[in-house]
């Protein structure tokens, strides 16, 4: 059996990490204000009321994490070699949109925290993401149809299902009160629940993933 050492820049981690450059990229472009509206300072209060980055950002931190979550199922990756991977491979894609949020900090003057905040929970994201990926890939190895739907299915759920009710609950929907402003026990709770399921994710793969060949 051939036993493949870790690395944080691996080929299989360029797909998805690329596809989160590639869209975070695009719509950043669409966030420059034209030439007519920084002329115009009063026209860039359009600019920010978009926020389409921090939407598509926070959309594709969750598509990463599922791709790494599927990535350390075919790597068969459990305890903490599968904690410390997936932080990793998690942190290096995160570091490389830190370009991006320097210039989308200079579209929002007077907010510079909501790029940071906006990070954070990305980070959080990802790492949920991962984690829930991992233990629905853990029956295939990555390579069940069932699993892949499984994944996908989860991830709409989580996304989409509390925006009905609860908008604070669904990251698209925290992303919206981070981006216009809310209480700080709003963003409080924000926070907490996807810290809230990463903890609850780490001891189910614990305890699911433990031992297992």
């Amino acid at each position: 059996m051939i036993v493949r050492r870790f690395s944080v820049v691996d080929s299989q981690i360029v797909k998805p990490v690329f596809a989160l450059l590639l869209f975070c990229g695009l719509a950043l472009v669409l966030s420059i204000p034209s030439g007519e509206a920084v002329k115009d300072f009063g026209g860039l209060a359009a600019v920010q009321r978009g926020g389409i980055y921090f939407y598509v950002y926070i959309f594709f931190s969750g598509v990463l994490g599922l791709s790494l979550g599927t990535l350390a199922a075919i790597e068969r990756e459990r305890g903490r070699a599968l904690y410390i991977h997936t932080a990793a491979r998690v942190g290096i894609a995160q570091a490389m949109l830190i370009p991006y949020f320097i210039f989308a900090r200079a579209l929002y003057p007077g907010r510079e925290a909501m790029p940071v905040l906006m990070l954070l929970y990305g980070i959080l994201i990802s790492l949920l993401m991962s984690l829930v990926s991992r233990l629905i890939e853990e029956s295939g190895h990555g390579a069940s149809p069932s699993a892949f739907i499984g994944k996908y299915v989860a991830f709409a759920i989580y996304y989409a299902v509390p925006l009905i009710r609860i908008p604070l609950l669904s990251p698209l929907g925290f992303v919206n009160r981070l981006f216009w402003g809310g209480s700080v026990l709003g963003m409080l709770l924000g926070f907490l629940v996807p810290i809230a399921l990463v903890i609850g994710a780490l001891a189910l793969c614990g305890r699911h993933l433990r031992g297992r060949e």
